[in-house]
């Protein structure tokens, strides 16, 4: 007989974004086969609904051209890309970093993933402020350490702020860290600085780390500014998330990285930890190829011209799906001030047993997926996040496709 699979991993269960995009999936699949229009508002890939950064993809063809084709450890990149990101983050961000407090990670999934080995082990807990990206991805693998995942819910009604009384009522002498996610996605949300300085004196009063990720930093509507979270932390360690993705459009680059705000050096010995598993043999940093090291490098210090543009093309569109959407009848929206998403509220619930149940539905009779809120947290359900991404048109018939199925089933 061969081997069985290591029991850590054998009773792993189904993560619920996997189950949703078997179900919804096979739906859609079946409408299209019958010749029906499906529209999976799913994915936050800026390049898949065709927002492109053409000077990235000069810089990459230029890396190439140059012969950067050797291992990462044998070019100068790694140090090169930990400098850029350390001046990116000075000027946009006005958060100082040493090239020494930047980690390089294959995305911000990669930098989760070193971050929860190096900090997690069996009974620890996690807690998150949802609802939280956070809750519906990062944590699918947190039942391989035995952790437990303890949230505290904003207050849909002041815009969803944190709740920063509830927060310190969830730590426990087992808590590692504290999660932020900031803007939020899914809400769309930018917290104020009183909301991110109560976060971080919880923090502080327990002597634990806050892990911030900050992947829409940078995509604020309305002349907003998200600051970092490490921007107002003090002396309380900060560990920061950031990358490529979102605000460079350069989803399928997998480029990230982990930035250490500790300037008193109370995390020294997890500092070394993280750094010493994101250069393990075959994983982390040296999982990211050459060529885009040394193009993401030239980017982090190039004109950020085209992300500009990018993100005054997301606010016409924010426009639009806010307005849009509070003229459904039985749907509610509070206005997102940054990120990609809008996470509405359904009112008229009775027809269906969960907000999942509703977007099945919702899928078999008019071909429109949508995410489901629960999955970001007990206060997200009954909500549902949509994206900004696709064109007006796009949006146009989903958001009528969504009214229509209103008015038949409610």
């Amino acid at each position: 007989m061969f081997p069985r699979p290591s029991a850590r991993y054998r009773n792993l269960p189904e993560p619920c974004w996997m189950r949703w995009e078997r179900s919804s999936k096979a739906i859609l699949d079946e409408l299209k086969r019958s010749g029906k229009k499906t529209y999976a508002i799913t994915d936050s890939d800026p390049p898949f609904y065709g927002h492109a950064n053409r000077s990235l993809s000069e810089r990459l063809v230029e890396t190439i051209k140059e012969g950067w084709d050797m291992y990462p450890s044998n070019s100068p990149w790694r140090d090169e890309l930990s400098n850029a990101i350390s001046e990116f983050e000075k000027k946009y961000r006005n958060v100082d970093y040493s090239p020494d407090d930047i980690v390089l990670t294959p995305g911000v999934g990669g930098a989760w993933c070193i971050i929860h080995y190096s900090f997690l082990e069996a009974l620890d807990d996690v807690v998150v402020i949802e609802p939280a990206h956070y809750m519906w991805t990062p944590i699918s693998y947190l039942p391989i350490f035995g952790t437990r995942v303890l949230s505290s819910p904003c207050d849909e009604n002041k815009e969803w702020e944190p709740r920063v009384e509830h927060l310190r009522e969830q730590i426990t002498t087992k808590t590692k860290f504290i999660v932020v996610d900031h803007p939020n996605n899914p809400t769309g949300a930018v917290y104020s600085e009183k909301a991110l300085k109560g976060i971080v004196n919880v923090a502080g009063e327990h002597d634990i780390p806050v892990i911030s990720d900050e992947m829409y930093g940078l995509i604020c509507f309305d002349g907003a500014r998200a600051k970092s979270v490490a921007e107002v932390a003090g002396d309380v360690p900060v560990i920061v998330l950031h990358g490529m993705s979102k605000i460079f459009m350069r989803t399928g680059w997998r480029v990230g990285y982990i930035a250490l705000h500790d300037p008193q050096n109370r995390i020294v010995e997890l500092r070394n930890v993280l750094r010493k598993f994101s250069l393990l043999y075959g994983h982390a940093t040296t999982g990211i190829p050459t060529p885009i090291l040394a193009a993401a490098a030239k980017s982090f210090r190039g004109c950020m011209k085209e992300s500009w543009n990018f993100v005054r093309e997301i606010q016409l569109r924010r426009d639009f799906t806010f307005k849009r959407l509070n003229e459904i009848e039985g749907i509610s929206c509070s206005k997102p001030k940054a990120a990609l998403y809008a996470f509405p509220r359904l009112h008229s619930t009775k027809a269906w047993r969960t907000d999942e149940e509703f977007m099945l539905h919702l899928a078999r009779e008019e071909g429109v997926v949508f995410v489901p809120g629960s999955f970001f947290g007990e206060s997200g359900r009954w909500h549902f996040r949509t994206l900004m991404l696709p064109e007006m048109e796009t949006l146009e018939e989903v958001y009528s496709r969504l009214e229509r199925f209103l008015k038949h089933t409610t």
